[in-house]
């Protein structure tokens, strides 16, 4: 099915690119995998693709739009003024790092389907504290 896609990149906690193109979330998923496929080295890096049921709260009352969008995304309200839903965001990390146990994402781009502003906002930041938080964990 034929939607707005979000496309997001971020690189040690800056928003490098970002763009909202029109086509099917899986496929678009397999196009960003092969455009980062000339990026990505694979002798200092691993190439890793994630899907993510990412929770985003919003405060009550919605517009009637918010509702009829969210309701999609398995609205459910949380407490007196706020609700939650849950958008499903494909992480992929083509420069990172091994510490250990953990790995450090140095550059991610997330592809998810674009909802409205409030939405991408919440996947940019998602896309920022991906690369910063695992830089500043090590």
């Amino acid at each position: 099915m034929r939607t707005k896609v979000f496309i997001v990149e971020a690189d040690k906690g800056v928003i490098k690119h970002r763009e909202i193109k029109e086509g099917n979330v899986e496929e678009l998923v397999k196009q960003t995998i092969l455009e980062i496929l000339d990026k990505w080295d694979p002798a200092k890096s691993d190439l890793i693709v994630m899907r993510h049921e990412h929770i985003i709260e919003v405060p009550l009352p919605l517009t009637k739009e918010q509702y009829e969008k969210y309701s999609k995304l398995g609205l459910r309200r949380v407490s007196q003024n706020k609700a939650r839903f849950a958008v499903p965001v494909y992480i992929i990390s083509y420069d990172n790092e091994w510490i250990g146990e953990d790995v450090i994402d140095n550059i991610v781009r997330i592809v998810a389907p674009y909802v409205d502003e409030l939405v991408s906002k919440e996947i940019e930041e998602l896309a920022v504290t991906t690369t910063v938080s695992s830089r500043e964990s090590s």
